[in-house]
């Protein structure tokens, strides 16, 4: 019987930032067999051409994690494909950000994660409810699906969390309340049906439903939960004497993640540059891309990316926001967010630009980044997947959405 032949990839003369192991340095990175063989200098050499991906000039990191997407493309009319989030954007792993509720959940596993055409591994959070719909004119709330107790089924969410482990990383959490505004029995459900993985909480209101207060919510939440839309404009996580709430450092100080979760109105610069003044930062980057932000003014993860830079913070930390944190967010550590040999191969590349400026928009605020990131390709499972076109992005394309208020949520 012959032995399958061995799948040689190298991504060569690349600059490689890897903030797990605080690697920035020009380098080579082996891949054979979906995994990485090794990272070191001028080890290209005498190896064919054919798999040899000049990176010449480009920057090679641990494979781009978006930690909150809507790509359950057909449950609802929000999402965008899993590949249009991702790996067509240089991005190999996705994190649905609770489109599904546990009653849709195998299914929409089945028509989308596990799909054949599905390229970009796709994780998911799920939301606590038996029936949620991610949809545009919130048909869950409107219904008030999303704020019945009736929905809730303990058993079956942690049923469907331990048959789907290998894909759920926790539970995404609209923090509805039933009458008692201190109280989330959907949040207090989270917890108890999913004592030992992260819960993800949106940060704001929603039509229809109410919700119990920012410094409730902050003050409910345990060690290694997420908050996205953590730096929203009116997010709560300031006072009226615009200082941070106690109930904020005292979250961070407990380990709670703070999450970008950009989406149409949900990251203002004005906001970030409050909160980064009193040394709050965000932990990870993600998008909440869906299909009413996916041309303006979120475009992608790169280009949220370049929206930190904008606001002065360093490369490798930047960098850190979409790997190595949200791989330890979602306790993947042990395979995704770093370079290393013996690991599987996922990896971004990417172009830094430095001819600047680069106007970045948060919907509302244009400001000027000295550099910007725009993605090449990725390697996913040990295969190169060159980005198909140009993604677009404020600078290249410019304002092609009418902005909303700054309480509106989409």
């Amino acid at each position: 019987m012959t032995a399958p032949a061995t799948t040689t990839t190298v991504l060569a003369g690349g600059r490689v930032v890897d903030p797990a192991s605080g690697t920035d340095a020009v380098l080579d990175v082996v891949v054979t067999d979906g995994v990485v063989a090794a990272v070191g200098a001028d080890l290209a050499a005498g190896l064919p051409e054919a798999g040899v991906v000049d990176c010449a000039g480009l920057l090679v990191t641990p494979g781009l994690i978006d930690l909150h997407v809507h790509i359950m493309a057909g449950l609802g009319n929000f999402c965008v494909e899993p590949d249009e989030a991702g790996v067509d954007r240089g991005v190999p792993t996705v994190v649905d950000g609770g489109t599904s509720g546990t009653a849709t959940f195998d299914i929409s596993r089945r028509a989308v994660i596990d799909h054949p055409d599905t390229r970009t591994n796709v994780l998911a959070f799920i939301d606590a409810n038996q029936l949620y719909l991610a949809t545009k004119d919130f048909i869950a709330h409107r219904l008030h699906i999303a704020d019945h107790e009736g929905n809730l089924d303990l058993d079956e969410l942690a049923a469907c969390a331990e048959r789907n482990a290998d894909v759920v990383v926790g539970c995404k959490v609209r923090a509805c309340h039933t009458g008692d505004p201190r109280h989330s029995p959907f949040l207090d459900g989270a917890h108890k049906a999913l004592p030992n993985l992260p819960i993800m909480v949106h940060l704001g209101r929603f039509p229809h439903t109410p919700v119990i207060p920012p410094r409730t919510l902050l003050e409910a939440l345990r060690t290694g939960d997420i908050v996205t839309h953590a730096f929203r404009g009116g997010g709560g996580m300031r006072g009226p004497d615009g200082d941070v709430v106690p109930e904020l450092l005292d979250a961070v100080d407990r380990g709670v993640i703070l999450d970008i979760g950009h989406s149409g109105t949900d990251f203002r610069f004005r906001e970030a540059r409050q909160l980064f003044d009193r040394g709050i930062m965000p932990d990870t980057a993600s998008t909440d891309l869906n299909l009413f932000n996916v041309n303006g003014p979120v475009f992608s993860l790169t280009e949220t990316l370049t929206k930190l830079l904008a606001l002065e913070m360093s490369l490798i930390d930047v960098i850190a926001t979409a790997t190595v944190n949200p791989a330890e967010a979602i306790k993947r550590s042990d395979v995704l967010g770093a370079l290393a040999p013996g690991r599987r191969a996922d990896i971004s590349v990417m172009r830094l630009l430095d001819d600047g400026p680069y106007p970045v928009s948060d919907g509302h605020e244009v400001v000027d980044s000295p550099l910007a990131l725009e993605p090449v390709g990725s390697v996913r499972a040990g295969e190169w997947i060159p980005v198909p076109a140009r993604v677009p992005s404020y600078a290249a394309d410019g304002w092609s959405w009418t902005a909303p208020p700054d309480d509106q949520d989409w």
